[in-house]
């Protein structure tokens, strides 16, 4: 009897140790895909990110030749304002594209 009573708790331990390393394959696979979705969302902020600082860039562009259009005898209200017209919009522009993709 004693003999069936120890194969009887060897095969529990044995089942014990299968289903514990069961969730334990469930864990790691479930932080595997945690951390891809992070990237994911990492990738798609910084590409975000670098769209919104390129409508900035092409803004200031823009609002840089305008300046430069009116010449260095414009006083800087002038210039401030031809300026700020571009890059208005394109910060306007920078930030709708983020809801866009967001």
């Amino acid at each position: 009897m004693a003999n069936g009573l120890g194969g009887l708790i060897g095969v529990g331990q044995q089942t014990k140790k299968q289903a514990f390393g069961g969730l334990l394959g469930s864990a790691r696979m479930e932080a595997q895909q945690d951390i891809a979705e992070r990237q994911l969302e990492m990738q798609k902020e910084a590409s975000i990110q670098q769209m919104q600082g390129t409508a900035l860039g092409i803004g200031a562009a823009v609002g840089a030749s305008k300046v430069a259009a009116l010449g260095s005898g414009a006083t800087f209200g002038a210039q401030a304002a031809a300026f700020a017209g571009p890059v208005g919009w394109a910060i306007l522009g920078a930030f709708a594209l983020k809801e866009i993709f967001d």
